[in-house]
């Protein structure tokens, strides 16, 4: 066969390898005692490992459950309300992930869901948006988990940092178009390898501090990982 006509199809081993790797620690907060990876963490994450267009959230359903207007005395009321009705609502969400390979092929899609009750808000209008904006954040982290620890899987086994999958057989199962001999790899003979030129930008990417505890972060081109 022509091999301009083969089509290549699935996540490179680059890919797959970062996405076995332990989360970053410094994108994990806590709130009530569990641990979560920050939305604009794991969409920067996202955009890193597939690029800006290989991968796309889209949220499929979006109910209200409930609304309920509190008044002072009701044990909802906050500590210092100031008299004022308050309001919160609840929303119901579900969130679907696609992603695509570098071709373009769409691989898998994840779908999960949620609901959140927001926080007393003097405003009727603002209740509405912060609970629908928390639901889909939290549907979407949970749709992110499918793809691995790098995502935030391991924060399920207890809030851990250290990956939970550790590796998969799709880099080294012999079958698999992604296998490497590094056996054979290394009876190729004894000639040190063409060192190519090193350009200035490749030799910034280059200074990257030693991963963080736990971590396992390789730094890709433009990431900085700020404690």
């Amino acid at each position: 066969m022509d091999d301009a006509v083969i089509q290549k199809r699935g996540l490179t081993r680059m890919q797959i390898d970062r996405l076995m790797k332990a989360i970053n620690p410094n994108h994990v907060e806590k709130k009530n005692g569990l641990a979560y990876i920050q939305q604009h963490q794991a969409r920067a994450e996202m955009i890193r490992i597939f690029g800006p267009t290989g991968w796309d959230s889209q949220v499929l359903d979006m109910e209200l459950l409930y609304e309920r207007e509190l008044t002072k005395g009701d044990y909802q009321y906050p500590k210092n309300g100031d008299g004022r009705p308050y309001f919160i609502t609840c929303y119901k969400a579900s969130v679907r992930v696609r992603i695509r390979d570098y071709w373009g092929n769409e691989l898998a899609q994840f779908i999960e869901y949620h609901a959140e009750e927001n926080a007393p808000l003097p405003n009727r209008g603002e209740a509405h948006a912060m609970a629908i904006t928390s639901v889909e954040s939290y549907a979407l982290r949970r749709a992110l988990i499918g793809l691995g620890d790098r995502l935030g899987l391991g924060l399920y086994d207890g809030g851990s940092l250290a990956p939970l999958v550790v590796g998969s057989l799709v880099t080294v199962d012999p079958d698999s178009p992604l296998f490497v001999d590094k056996k054979s790899e290394g009876d190729k003979g004894d000639a040190a390898p063409e060192q190519k030129p090193v350009s200035d930008r490749q030799r910034h990417f280059k200074k990257d501090s030693a991963p963080t505890s736990g971590s396992a972060a390789d730094p890709l081109p433009g990431e900085e990982d700020r404690a």
